[in-house]
């Protein structure tokens, strides 16, 4: 049985006491501004607790700290210390599971269960996971084809200091995706949570002083995107930007980092296409579609809000789909019972009621949800429920851009090839999926399909060993997987004449 939260853990009190501070040099301190600002529970829209903002002069300190980590302390430690430092911050996350679990539900709004299981534990397992990489990243020997006695060698070696954003949907795996395989690599860092989830992040802080790494080596800052954030991705210091979010705000990182040349990691947006064929499973893939666009809120950038259905079973998966979506229960994340939480903000909130409301001035039909719960114990808190909308097509705004809660379009279609037309019909390219039990079909789809990624049979089977980027305006780069660590490394060859004269 599933471990659930009786309380809340004192620990987790005691630390929401009190503004909370920044971690940088090793040393917990203020804003320079002193400029504070709310984090807010999206379940009942109260002020959890406050936090300081960093400004310029706070990022240029933590840029500071980490060169300085990282030509210093950090660079001595061997591989194998870097592996065993990321295995013991693993085994620390493990062990203050229930503060990180509560701190995560609190703040994001994610139901418990998945709060401790897929980010908590999970972001422990992707640690730990990119802890083994630490001792496998190897140059190679090659022969030269020119004459004469020579020796040529490439060298791995970490890109620096790395300025890392995170977002908000994600909080502590999303934190664990950048930061495991920076480290694994010999890097250092400076990261930013998302303004809107920073405390899960400040918590795992206060485990990276015990997990045996170096002050300076991770310097945590919080604030917001357009002032924080700015001065993260402007610094001249730093040599490599990774950050999670909006596609807009993407193309304003890859301008900003023209001047100094950093290296840049995206992952953006996504609007991705989920075919269900006539000769599918269909139970199964009613239920992969449902969790598709319902998983975490639908606050998910590869959830699967397009869902396409061969027309013969068109009805058939549409009434399933709107019967999971009448029975599924909304609720306090806290609550044991509850399988989706509130979205994460009023912000949010309103920008998924305006996309629902624009669906049906389009012409689409709300089958189901469109709108808050109506259960007075959830007033106050950012709650919407599971919707389901027909009769659009990719001539409307809501096929075509990313809404980010669980909200589903779903259409029908007669052939292979239109479907694979359509399901291209979109700027994004960052996931997809495809049922049916005939593999000549399936694989027509997949190398047809310009997406990072297809699951077949299935929806979201992803962990740490495979790879997830976007094509087209959906990112560049990948995380996890080897190509998650690759992009914090740079190759050095090395050409050596060993005649003497």
């Amino acid at each position: 049985m599933a471990k659930v939260l009786d309380s809340v853990p004192e620990k987790a009190k005691a630390f929401l006491s009190g503004p909370k501070k920044m971690l940088i040099d090793g040393e917990w301190v203020e804003g320079a501004s002193g400029k504070t600002f709310e984090t807010i529970n999206p379940a009942n829209g109260e002020v959890i607790t406050t936090i300081y903002e960093a400004g310029e002069e706070d990022v240029d300190k933590a840029v500071r700290a980490a060169r300085k980590a990282f030509k210093g302390p950090w660079s001595k430690f061997s591989p194998a210390e870097r592996a065993r430092a990321l295995h013991k911050l693993a085994d620390l996350m493990e062990e203050h599971q229930d503060e990180l679990t509560y701190l995560e539900t609190i703040d994001f709004g994610s139901v418990e269960s998945l709060s401790r299981h897929a980010w908590v534990l999970g972001a422990a397992e992707h640690i730990r996971y990119y802890a083994g990489w630490a001792t496998k990243l190897n140059g190679e020997t090659m022969s030269l084809t020119s004459g004469g006695n020579k020796h040529a060698y490439t060298v791995v070696e970490p890109v620096g200091v790395c300025g890392q954003i995170t977002s908000w949907n994600f909080p502590l795996l999303g934190v664990a995706w950048k930061l495991a395989p920076a480290l694994a690599a010999g890097n250092t860092t400076v990261l930013k949570p998302s303004q809107n989830t920073s405390l899960s992040t400040l918590y795992l802080a206060t485990l990276i002083e015990k997990a045996g790494i170096p002050e300076g080596v991770v310097n945590i800052v919080t604030g917001g995107g357009s002032t924080t954030g700015e001065y993260i991705t402007s610094h001249k210091d730093i040599d490599k930007v990774a950050f999670t979010g909006s596609t807009s705000v993407g193309k304003h990182i890859l301008r900003k980092s023209a001047d100094t040349l950093k290296k840049v990691t995206l992952e953006l947006g996504g609007k991705s296409p989920h075919i269900i064929f006539a000769d599918a499973n269909l139970e199964k893939a009613v239920q992969h579609a449902f969790f598709g666009f319902t998983m975490n809120q639908g606050e998910v950038c590869a959830a699967g809000t397009r869902v396409y259905v061969e027309r013969s079973v068109y009805q058939e998966v549409t009434d399933q789909l709107v019967e999971l979506a009448k029975n599924m229960k909304v609720g306090d994340p806290f609550d044991p019972a509850a399988e989706m939480g509130p979205l994460v903000s009023k912000e949010q909130f309103d920008r998924v009621s305006g996309y629902v409301k624009l669906a049906e001035e389009e012409g689409g039909r709300i089958l189901v949800g469109g709108k808050a719960p109506e259960d007075e114990n959830l007033k106050g808190g950012y709650y919407f429920e599971p919707t389901i909308i027909a009769d659009v097509d990719e001539h409307c705004r809501v096929v075509t851009e990313e809404i980010f809660g669980p909200v589903l379009c779903i259409m029908p279609f007669d052939d292979v090839d239109e479907v694979i037309e359509r399901g291209n019909l979109t700027e994004y390219g960052l996931s997809s999926g495809v049922h049916t039990r005939d593999i000549n079909k399936a694989h027509k789809v997949i190398s047809a399909l310009d997406a990072g990624t297809v699951w077949v049979n299935g929806y979201m089977n992803s962990n740490s060993h495979v790879p997830l980027g976007g094509f087209k305006q959906s990112g560049v780069g990948a995380e996890m997987g080897y190509p998650g660590i690759e992009i914090y490394t740079k190759s050095k060859s090395v050409v050596i004449d060993l005649d003497d004269e």
